[in-house]
């Protein structure tokens, strides 16, 4: 969708922008037609002719043989164009931002001794009367005195719309004696411009239906990819849950028999033998614990992990774990202190799923705790609930890794070099948690250690789905995974 948001609005910005080109180009083109109607008409009048009119003042020039000639020529510049509304002559007056009409194409007829035929006239361009132009930016700016300019705005009156040009009459000292304007009626022209909405409007429309259509066919086409990805991933993991539950059956099988082999014969094998059996026994150990995992991440993944929830004596539980990292610990000289409750009430939990994720967060603590460093395990009960705390004084986790620890397969960029694993772990823990109903969170700063935190509910009498447990954690997780 932000796609869609972000495409439409670039149709719709370059529409825009399309559209004010071809304004902008229509008004050079009316510049253009202006200033050349105005720069021609201006070579007309002689700064002469605009003297004597001068001069003589309004009531004597309406009788002279310049005011008529001066007069026709307007009259037939307004002929020569047929869009013409206006056509007169200025001078400035003594009063500020007043000009005073010289002469004017349609007033002529005011004074009938001049015998002219003209059915009607007006009184607003009679030679002598005055106009403000207050408001008219080129005089206001004094562009007007440089040569021949065109007012850029557009003005509307009861003639209709009307685009003024004026050109400065100068004597021959260069002086502005005298301003000839002309207004053209433009209507046409804004005709014109609005008229180019309609197909500017039809083009962003079309566009705008094609970029739909391309944006829906992608999403299907995306659509189609995701829901292929989600069934390769759901047949991967049904064929990694199909290989690990066959790997362990002869896995399991080829453990005991070392078990019973090196019960039988260790007294008949020399040193060298018995190491080797031993290295044998911890590599199908080894094994038989990344096949059990996989299985593990496989059901999880698949929602099919079953939850089996049984009383659970908890203070040999836990003494049963710590004396296993025990020795672990004390062979890389790392500080272990544990702290239990003097009394356990009965819990009721997975044992198997527990007992890995506690293991596993145990067992990461003094792996990634350098020697000499402390881990402590400490264990309480609050509100009907387990708490148990691991807490190292390791590596630590990075920032930018934390909201990603529990990923399957993710490890911390700080170790990844320099200490073997599989990623699996803290995904299963996650699951095996929250799959009963628990939480499970840390805290971290690199460098200076970590403290995981394990909390799970003592009491619940049904038993919990893999995607029953704590508000679908399965199905939330492979949603995510998913998208």
């Amino acid at each position: 969708m932000l796609i869609l948001f972000f495409s439409a609005a670039a149709v719709v910005t370059i529409t825009i922008s399309m559209y004010s080109f071809t304004a902008n180009l229509l008004k050079q083109r009316l510049n253009q037609r202006v200033l050349a109607i105005i720069s021609t008409a201006s070579l007309l009048f002689s700064p002469e002719e605009i003297k004597e009119l001068r001069e003589l003042g309004p009531e004597a020039s309406l009788k002279t043989p310049t005011y008529r000639s001066v007069v026709e020529k307007l009259q037939q510049l307004k002929r020569a164009n047929d869009r013409m509304t206006f056509a007169y002559i200025w001078a400035p007056s003594e009063k500020p931002n007043i000009m005073t009409f010289i002469a004017d194409a349609d007033v002529i007829a005011l004074r009938p001794s001049l015998n002219y035929d003209i059915d009607e006239v007006t009184e607003d361009g009679f030679p002598g009367s005055e106009y403000d132009i207050t408001g008219i930016r080129v005089f206001e700016d004094g562009s007007v005195n440089k040569g021949p300019t065109v007012n850029q705005e557009i003005y509307k009156d009861r003639w209709g719309l009307l685009y003024s040009g004026f050109a400065p009459i100068k004597d021959e000292y260069n002086n502005t004696i005298a301003y000839l304007g002309v207004d053209i009626d433009v209507t046409d022209y804004n005709h014109l411009v609005k008229a180019t909405y309609l197909p500017f409007g039809i083009i962003t429309i079309i566009l705008m239906l094609i970029l739909i259509g391309l944006t829906i066919a992608f999403l299907r086409l995306w659509g189609g990819r995701i829901e292929l990805l989600r069934e390769l991933d759901r047949q991967k993991d049904e064929l990694l849950g199909i290989v690990s539950h066959q790997l362990a059956s002869p896995i399991t099988a080829l453990r005991w028999d070392l078990e019973s082999l090196f019960d039988d014969y260790l007294t008949k094998i020399g040193n060298d033998g018995r190491k080797t059996l031993e290295e044998m026994k911890q590599s199908t150990v080894n094994l038989a614990d990344l096949v059990s995992m996989i299985l593990d991440v496989s059901r999880i993944q698949l929602g099919k992990v079953k939850i089996d929830k049984k009383p659970l004596e908890l203070t040999a539980f836990f003494e049963e774990m710590i004396h296993v990292i025990e020795p672990g610990a004390k062979e890389k000289k790392i500080i272990f202190t544990s702290k239990l409750p003097a009394a356990f009430p009965t819990a009721n939990l997975d044992r198997r799923y527990t007992r890995m994720t506690i293991e596993n967060l145990l067992t990461n603590a003094v792996k990634y705790t350098p020697e000499g460093g402390k881990v402590n395990f400490v264990v309480s009960i609050r509100d009907g609930h387990v708490l148990c705390e691991v807490r190292d004084t390791g590596c630590g986790i990075p920032k930018k890794d934390q909201e990603k620890i529990f990923g399957k397969l993710f490890r911390a960029s700080n170790i990844q070099n320099s200490v073997d694993g599989n990623g699996f772990g803290l995904y299963v823990a996650k699951g095996a948690v929250e799959s009963q109903g628990g939480k499970i969170w840390f805290e971290s700063e690199e460098g200076k250690g970590t403290t995981f935190f394990v909390d799970l509910p003592l009491k619940d009498d049904i038993n919990h789905s893999a995607d029953e447990g704590h508000g679908g954690w399965v199905t939330q997780l492979k949603a995510a995974i998913h998208l």
